[in-house]
């Protein structure tokens, strides 16, 4: 059988919409047979997804999509294969989730600030705070029609309830990850919306940081923007990763599985890397 990979997805830990055990049944009725896990920021799902993985017959690679800077702009670095227990991983986690706590009172704060009394509740929640909580709460509250309005009229810079987190730089969201026997992606480059000279920066300073991969295959990728990660991973010399970054099921995004392969002439991630893939799957 065909080995299908997905290294990109959310549970209701971060801002996903399933359990994890959810996420892992959908993705096995979908014909998934290695699934990373990579909630924003924490790993606390990672148990039950690999329990359920187990029940199901496929692969859990423990993961993280962490949230760091560079040059002023927040960029997403995946790292797969983890040893969830590793001390220095951990501190790292639990920094980045204080940030997005001191981050969520600020912006509770302004938008009572602006009227809008009662945000503070989404700290209440037991995953990470994002800005999605803060803007599911607003359309909840009728203050906006739906979430991405939410965030145009009080989520993004200018706006109310704008506040800047303050991630940890690039080179320390990697080194986090190779000390914890993972290795790291860069996650959804095009969604970066940077010129083709600012991105081939960006990997670059990847890459120098000890980045490994580039997913060049995830949702709401054309076949010409595939091609274009693709050719910038081999003039990297970059594995090529997979995933759908999957959070909720919606007719534009696609369930776990729902993917294009990988161009031909890419080195998979899973090459080579056996704390990403250590079994075969007939």
């Amino acid at each position: 059988m065909k080995l299908y990979y997905d290294l990109h997805t959310h549970t209701v830990w971060s801002d996903g919409e399933l359990e994890p055990g959810s996420l892992v049944a959908s993705a096995a009725a979908a014909g998934v047979r290695v699934l990373a896990l990579t909630d924003h920021d924490t790993m606390a799902g990672v148990d039950e997804a690999a329990c359920a993985a187990r029940h199901c017959g496929i692969q859990l690679i423990p993961g993280v999509e962490l949230s760091v800077a560079w040059q002023g702009l927040t960029v997403h670095v995946v790292g797969l294969g983890l040893d969830a227990g590793n001390a220095r991983l951990r501190q790292a986690l639990a920094a980045v989730r204080e940030t997005r706590i001191e981050r969520g009172r600020a912006m509770a704060a302004a938008l009572a600030a602006a009227g809008l009394l009662g945000a503070q509740s989404v700290l209440e929640r037991p995953g990470i705070v994002s800005r999605v909580h803060v803007a599911d709460w607003l359309v909840a509250h009728g203050h906006a029609p739906d979430r991405a309005r939410a965030f145009k009229r009080f989520l993004t810079r200018g706006m109310p309830g704008y506040v800047v987190a303050q991630w940890p730089d690039l080179t320390a969201g990697v080194d986090s990850i190779r000390g914890a026997g993972g290795c790291a992606v860069l996650a959804h480059p095009i969604r970066y919306r940077l010129s083709g000279g600012r991105l081939e920066q960006l990997v670059r300073a990847f890459t120098e940081a000890g980045g490994v991969a580039l997913e060049v295959v995830t949702a709401g990728l054309d076949a010409g923007e595939i091609g274009r990660l693709a050719r910038l991973a081999r003039r990297y010399a970059l594995h090529a990763s997979v995933g759908s970054d999957f959070h909720k099921a919606l007719p534009w995004r696609l369930r776990p599985g729902g993917l294009p392969e990988l161009p031909g002439d890419c080195r998979p991630v899973w090459d080579g890397w056996p704390g990403i893939v250590s079994r075969e799957i007939a």
